[in-house]
């Protein structure tokens, strides 16, 4: 019974050493069979031929990674003896290429009409020098968010700025230079920032109020305040940096007259004298007051300045003042002007007179008395 056994098993062992046998010789012939099919195949081709395809075969595929033409560096004739050097330097260009190691000597002549589409990332054009820009033209959108720090040397033509929207420009400034000879044409629209405008060293400023008032001012306060509520800044501001400080020309008591002004008050004795429409009309204060010695006129008739005291009817010309001649309080100013009663009088000025006609007397401050029922401008000043 187990030689039976021992018998099957060694025939089974025979039969896998035949099974492997058989394996092993149908591997070998379809090796054999494929390299035979290999051999035939390039047996068709001349060795030349098979160089050829093979570098027509690296070519195609550098024309995959890289645009542009790969100039090579030896050209071989039919029946030269070619060098290993010289073959290997040819194909060391095309590897080089082929793994991506463009350098400056590969792409500096590259022309812009070769890059057709996409976009070029802004870190590689940050350091972009202008002078490589030598024709045609950078579309507006691509410089709408240009920053102007970008722009470090040379000069923008006034060609390219002329239809320039004033909103690109956010901020920084232009300098003077830059806007000394430009044409009035170009502001189409807009507001000029009055605050921003060169104008001439300050100056005091007379205006008259367009509506009347009767003697009851409400005293000092209340002219003043109705001469602030009537200051036209956005006019004087045209040829006055500041005009912040504003006061009725009235004298009130001996303690509030006006020559006493300058130190009450602090109203400048530097300053020349212009009317609301930026007229000159003195040199300064003692235009107005007479100085010492009262022995001052303005230049210019107020009229000069305010064109308002021309009217001629009535008393509209006139303006309270509640002083004498000298600028010092009279005793007519309505009761320190709290009062419109007709039996109280009050002082007025005249501008019609000086600086023509001085035999008058200062009349700018004090032409006559009034009741103080009657409504008459106040002369104001601001500085």
């Amino acid at each position: 019974m187990n030689k039976e056994i021992k018998d099957r098993l060694d025939k089974l062992e025979n039969e896998l050493k035949e099974s492997k046998n058989e394996i092993h010789s149908l591997k070998s012939s379809v090796s054999l069979t494929i390299e035979r099919g290999i051999r035939k195949l390039l047996s068709r081709f001349t060795r030349k031929q098979l160089i050829l395809g093979f570098v027509i075969t690296l070519f195609s595929i550098s024309m995959i990674g890289i645009a542009g033409t790969v100039t090579k560096t030896y050209t071989f004739s039919s029946g030269e003896v070619v060098s290993a050097s010289k073959f290997n330097t040819n194909f060391d260009t095309l590897f080089t290429l082929v793994n991506g190691n463009l350098d400056d000597s590969n792409i500096s002549s590259v022309s812009g009409s070769k890059i057709t589409s996409g976009t070029v990332a802004a870190a590689r054009i940050d350091s972009l020098d202008g002078s490589k820009i030598t024709s045609g033209t950078v579309a507006a959108a691509r410089i709408d968010s240009l920053d102007g720090s970008k722009i470090t040397s040379g000069t923008v033509a006034a060609a390219r700025i002329d239809n320039l929207d004033g909103s690109k420009i956010t901020s920084g400034t232009i300098a003077a230079a830059r806007i000394g000879n430009l044409d009035g044409s170009k502001i189409t629209s807009g507001v000029f920032n009055n605050s921003i405008i060169p104008k001439n060293a300050d100056s005091i400023v007379l205006f008259a109020t367009p509506r009347l008032y009767d003697g009851n001012l409400e005293g000092r306060s209340g002219a003043d305040a109705k001469c602030l509520s009537h200051l036209d800044n956005e006019s004087i501001s045209m040829f006055n940096n500041s005009c912040s400080n504003v006061t009725s020309l009235i004298s009130v008591d001996s303690s509030d007259e006006i020559r006493d002004m300058v130190s009450n008050y602090g109203i400048p004795t530097n300053r020349k004298i212009r009317g609301r429409n930026g007229m000159y009309l003195g040199g300064g204060w003692d235009n107005i007051t007479g100085g010492i010695g009262g022995t001052y006129y303005l230049d210019y008739g107020l009229r000069a300045g305010l064109p308002e005291l021309f009217q001629e009817s009535g008393d509209y010309h006139n303006y309270w003042t509640g002083s004498n001649t000298d600028a010092s309080v009279n005793s007519n100013s309505c009761n320190g002007w709290t009062s419109n009663s007709s039996s109280v009088s009050g002082g007025v000025g005249n501008p019609q007179y000086q600086p023509y006609n001085t035999s008058t007397g200062r009349t700018i401050i004090y032409n006559a008395v009034k009741a103080c029922n009657i409504k008459f401008r106040l002369l104001c000043a601001c500085y």
